[in-house]
């Protein structure tokens, strides 16, 4: 069982640390340890803790202080903490890359922007992801709680007001659960989104075929499932996701 990724918050917004920890609490592999609305608050955590903090996500507008400084002084002092700005202002870019952070994000922050943060932090880390052999996941139907093996999930997918999985036996069993709440459970298995109505295992796919006519992707599957076009935006997203099981594409 691989271990969370321990991360700190500075930042003097309140409203900002909010937002920015209710985005982490979708992923699983992410422990918040803690928040500071000052750089004092934080040193004191630091002090004591230091050795159990892997990534600190930093503004760089503060008041009366200056993140760019801070970033220097915890780089020197406990350099295996990894930085990530997250600032409204993208001018301070240059300048921050002196520090060597992982990321550098602007306010607001979007879930896409976050995932490829996240998604570098766990290649820099080589932080490894769960193994779906024999493991298994209960799925909510109507009133039982279905035990399913992961290696059995083909597809799943969400079909009008329905969520279904399809199994490698060809069965499909109906879920009360949505499927933003079911890719929570299995990105660490090796699951990816591919549009919002779908996921997959990554070990089914076998191919990613651009058309040049209609500039858009279509995956291929082990299991020979059809799956609709996906547009380059998508496609890259989906390549970050796809990097954080160490495919090189």
């Amino acid at each position: 069982m691989p271990r969370k990724i321990n991360t700190i918050i500075l930042d003097d917004e309140l409203t900002a640390i909010e937002n920015l920890e209710s985005m982490l609490s979708f992923y699983d592999y992410i422990n918040v340890l803690q928040t500071s609305t000052s750089f004092n608050q934080l040193w004191q955590y630091l002090q004591l803790h230091a050795d159990q903090v892997d990534v600190l996500f930093l503004d760089i507008l503060l008041n009366n202080e200056n993140g760019l400084d801070i970033a220097k002084i915890i780089s020197e002092t406990y350099p295996t903490i990894k930085i990530i700005y997250s600032t409204s202002e993208a001018s301070y870019a240059l300048d921050a890359y002196e520090t060597s952070p992982i990321d550098y994000i602007t306010k607001p922050i979007s879930a896409v922007r976050l995932q490829k943060a996240l998604t570098k932090i766990r290649h820099a880390g080589n932080y490894t992801v769960l193994k779906n052999n024999d493991v298994k996941i209960g799925i909510k139907s109507k009133n039982v709680i279905q035990m399913i093996n992961i290696a059995d999930i083909r597809l799943i997918k969400k079909d009008l007001r329905h969520v279904k999985l399809l199994l490698s036996d060809d069965s499909k069993l109906t879920t009360t659960e949505t499927i933003n709440a079911l890719f929570i459970k299995l990105k660490a298995y090796g699951f990816v989104m591919i549009t919002r109505s779908i996921i997959v295992p990554i070990h089914d796919i076998t191919a990613l075929d651009y058309n040049q006519a209609t500039h858009r992707y279509t995956i291929q599957l082990l299991s020979q499932l059809k799956l609709p076009p996906i547009s380059q935006a998508r496609m890259k997203d989906i390549k970050s996701e796809l990097a954080a099981f160490n495919w090189i594409i």
